[in-house]
């Protein structure tokens, strides 16, 4: 639903909490906090910032996306037109960044924070990034996400939470891909790249390093800052992690911004889920 622009901060954070399934408890303190001008979060008075923002990530994406596939040479039947060594290792890098990007993008959508008066905007912007991302549902993955902030650190509820037992980095994270992998999303992936290898003919090398690799190491990426390292139990797993344990990175913002886009402030994220 479209909302005046001319709405008030306090407005446009009862519409939000309207549209979106916040845990009632936090529901409680967010409209308390609305009236308390020293902790409020005010929105952004236009939605110009968040879609600019979207934009650029998303644009920037597609160019490196396209250099990384199309104009990359790694064949080793032709060595003397194989690209030169820094232009792949650096495509790489920034790839596998903005795939990072893309994906808290997607997220941002899901918390409504990206076009706030626009939700439906939102949600095809939240749709798209998903879709380039890694074929993933949206209305599935926002089912899960907010299930994740309602029920944080409750083993069998929290999807993103390890699995009771294991609480190691490599199993957790293996139990996190599960969650939120599906025979449909892997079916169109497998479908998008036959197309690719056998119609627009790209090298198999490129899509693995660039549409393999890259994406797989971000979701570890999102994986490590945003879930291991927040949610961690501090004794063993049968501690429950509630969100109000959730850790938070020290680092300053650019350091944060670097390791994953602010992700790491996560117990801010887990208190303003409104908060881009």
């Amino acid at each position: 639903m479209a909302q005046s622009v001319n709405e008030s901060p306090n407005e446009i954070l009862k519409h939000w909490n309207r549209n979106y399934p916040v845990a009632a408890k936090l529901d409680n303190e967010l409209e308390s906090e609305s009236k308390k001008s020293h902790t409020r979060y005010i929105p952004p008075s236009s939605n110009v910032n968040g879609i600019c923002i979207a934009l650029t990530i998303f644009l920037l994406w597609c160019f490196f996306w396209y250099h990384a596939v199309f104009q990359i040479n790694l064949s080793k039947t032709h060595k003397s037109n194989r690209s030169h060594w820094f232009d792949v290792i650096f495509t790489f890098v920034i790839l596998e960044f903005l795939y990072t990007g893309l994906f808290i993008t997607c997220h941002d959508a899901m918390h409504g924070c990206i076009v706030y008066r626009y939700q439906k905007l939102n949600n095809l912007i939240g749709y798209v990034c998903f879709t380039m991302y890694a074929w993933l549902d949206y209305n599935r993955m926002y089912v899960k996400h907010w299930q994740h902030h309602n029920h944080a650190g409750l083993v069998g509820k929290d999807p993103d939470f390890h699995d009771g037992r294991f609480i190691s980095l490599p199993v957790w994270y293996a139990k996190f891909m599960y969650e939120y992998s599906s025979i449909k999303q892997i079916v169109k992936v497998l479908l998008w790249t036959q197309f690719l290898i056998h119609v627009l003919h790209v090298e198999t090398i490129n899509v693995v390093v660039y549409m393999a690799i890259c994406p797989l190491l971000s979701s570890f990426r999102l994986f490590y800052f945003g879930t291991y390292l927040p949610h961690k139990p501090n004794e063993d797993a049968s501690e429950i992690m509630n969100w109000e344990k959730t850790r938070t990175s020290k680092a300053n913002r650019l350091i944060s911004f670097l390791c994953c886009y602010h992700f790491d402030y996560h117990w801010e994220h887990h208190r303003w889920p409104y908060a881009p």
